[in-house]
């Protein structure tokens, strides 16, 4: 984990003690991610700053710090992350200086003038930053999953870009404004990254996988790698085989090592694999208080699993009270509203596991988008070869969240209305947004689509919270099915070899049969559980009187009372968080200590003039 940033300039040589104050700036937004940080590089040419902030894993010796360059001086590059390795070895250009990754990293961007050939064998979850000094070139780049983010802004006559949305608007030079339209869609969406935009105005987050190439005159965005969706035969040997290389490529580490063991498939075999290996691991499960997340399954489940493996296991409980004196803060590192429960519970479990001084966390994000649940509902399945444009239209524009979460539905369009937002418009861009990721693999089968969209859109919607939580507390957290080799295995696959439609296994059957070894009798025969509904009234009315104490967002007229009537805690927690977000960009706009020129109005929302559709 570091947090990395830097800005770009486009008109020529910028101010050396300005980029560097900047580099400083930014170095400091970010000090959570890290444990320290180098002076900001600035360019020679007066063009380029890079800076980062580095939680030393691997190799914590002064030699891997960053902005790192390689002996001849002409790369420089600032890295977030960890890579493990890499899919195409070669012999090391130079003789080893560090034995951290972001030495390996700097060495295989040295090898290869195209962006692409270096990025595609990398294995590991990143977000790199380089400055080619010999021709100028800069590179960003983030990996194949979205593990690692990267958002970046045009602005003040050049590129932006950092770790997280907060740290660009914490510059000044990026004002945090809300766009109607936009924060109506991405509520309507709910759970889905839906494309590159974010809920702020002019701030953009870079894809999976992609790499954003700033070359004079001008900036591209090039994708370096998508899973190949060919039906082949997949066994669960050559499944157990990507597993355990994944796993031993995950266990090196210099730091102490623990893992959310919730008692499934997923956290159970990482688990399970790692004590095999000998890696000393602990593990940690939530446990909801007062009703607010429904049974402590998870805790029968974890605790089965770590007493046959030999781990202590820690129960971090989570009651009403501190799950509500959560909802106003969490806005701050999201740089969003709340949108799920799952945001509070990472949250607390996090702090538990950081307070305990472990540094590295494993975890089983990703496997159920590559291997589970993909029963086509999201897509309704029609004749795979007719046109992709007609596959799922009518539910995306017209039956998404109206028919699942009606009063969901509800609250968002009356939100729409009163903010002067036309829902039609709306609709008609989530089934643009949405379908370009379904469209995007050429594959005959809706359900392969419907996978790769997952992978795209709800998986990063993850990283990106796991991401912010995990950062809060300076933990890295790794999580081990979101590896190239599995995914490949995972789009080569029958979709129905993955759900066998038996008794007790067919949610991910074939994956429970590669790890069958490592799993115990009560975790494959456990059903697929989703996040628990809280079923506490009073929870209900603790975050209604927490949204009403802190006022309507944007100023909103009083809502009806029969739709205030019908509300729940997802309604009530997305209003609370909501009206919270937008106190605090009022408050940055205002800030002294943001670097650069402030505006001297604190306004959150962005005119609603014409749309930015790109």
């Amino acid at each position: 984990m570091c947090g990395i940033a830097g800005f770009i300039s486009f008109e020529g040589r910028r101010d050396a003690d300005w980029m560097d104050a900047l580099g400083r700036t930014m170095t400091g937004a970010m000090a959570h991610r890290g444990e320290g940080a180098c002076a900001p590089y600035v360019s020679a040419c007066g063009t380029v700053m890079l800076c980062a902030t580095r939680l030393a894993v691997r190799d914590r010796t002064e030699a891997g710090d960053q902005p790192m360059t390689d002996p001849t001086g002409r790369i420089v590059l600032v890295h977030n992350g960890e890579v493990y390795g890499s899919r195409s070895p070669a012999p090391p250009l130079w003789p080893r200086r560090t034995t951290c990754d972001t030495e390996f990293v700097l060495q295989q961007v040295c090898r290869e003038d195209d962006p692409a050939a270096a990025l595609r064998p990398l294995s590991g979850m990143f977000a790199l930053a380089w400055h080619d000094t010999f021709t100028g070139r800069v590179v960003l780049a983030r990996d194949h999953f979205g593990v690692k983010p990267l958002f970046y802004a045009f602005t003040h006559g050049g590129l932006l870009f950092a770790s997280e949305a907060g740290v660009l608007l914490r510059t000044g030079l990026v004002t945090p404004e809300v766009d109607p339209e936009e924060y109506v869609l991405r509520s309507w969406i709910r759970m889905d990254a839906a494309d590159d935009h974010t809920w702020l105005r002019g701030v953009r987050a870079l894809q999976p996988a992609e790499y954003l190439l700033l070359d004079r005159p001008g900036t591209s965005t090039h994708r370096y790698w998508q899973p190949t969706p060919v039906d082949g035969l997949v066994s669960a040997e050559e499944i157990r085989a990507a597993f355990d290389q994944a796993i031993a490529q995950r266990a090196v580490s210099d730091v102490p090592r623990a893992a959310v063991l919730s008692g499934g498939v997923d956290s159970t075999a990482a688990v399970a694999a790692l004590t095999a290996l000998g890696v000393p691991v602990e593990g940690y499960v939530l446990r909801y208080q007062d009703g607010i997340g429904g049974s402590g399954d998870d805790v029968t489940h974890a605790a089965q699993a770590a007493e046959r493996l030999g781990v202590p296991l820690t129960v971090c409980d989570l009651d009403g009270r501190r799950a509500a004196e959560l909802v106003p803060v969490l806005p701050t590192r999201l740089m969003r509203p709340l949108l799920h429960g799952a945001e509070l519970a990472m949250h607390h479990l996090y702090g538990a596991i950081s307070r305990d001084r472990n540094v590295v966390v494993y975890s089983g994000h990703g496997a159920d988008e590559l291997w589970g649940y993909q029963a086509g509902r999201y897509f309704p399945v029609v004749d795979p070869y007719a046109p992709t444009y007609i596959h799922g239209r009518h539910y995306l524009t017209h039956q998404l969240y109206s028919d699942e979460r009606p009063v969901w539905a509800r609250l968002v369009t009356w939100m729409a209305g009163e903010l002067g937002v036309d829902m039609t418009a709306v609709t008609d861009l989530v089934w643009q947004r949405t379908m370009d990721e379904y469209r995007a693999i050429k594959t005959a089968s809706p359900l392969k689509r419907g996978r790769h969209h997952l992978l795209r859109r709800f998986l990063v919607y993850v990283n990106d919270m796991v991401d912010a939580t995990s950062a809060t507390f300076t933990l890295e957290d790794r999580p081990v099915f979101q590896d190239v080799a599995l995914a490949e295995l995972a789009f080569r696959c029958p979709e129905h070899l993955k759900d066998s439609g038996e008794p007790g296994s067919s949610h991910k059957g074939l994956l429970k049969e590669a790890l069958a070894d490592l799993l115990p009798d009560s975790v494959r025969r456990r059903t697929k559980q989703g996040f628990p509904t809280p079923t506490d009234p009073r929870y209900v009315r603790r975050l209604a009187d927490l949204a009403d104490g802190l006022g309507a967002p944007f100023g909103l007229p009083p809502m009806p009372a029969g739709l205030r009537a019908e509300l729940g805690v997802g309604e009530w927690m997305f209003l609370a968080s909501t009206s919270a977000w937008l106190g605090h960009l009022a408050e940055l706009r205002t800030d002294p200590r943001s670097h650069g020129e402030q505006s001297p109005t604190p306004v959150a929302l962005a005119d609603t003039g014409p749309r930015d559709r790109s």
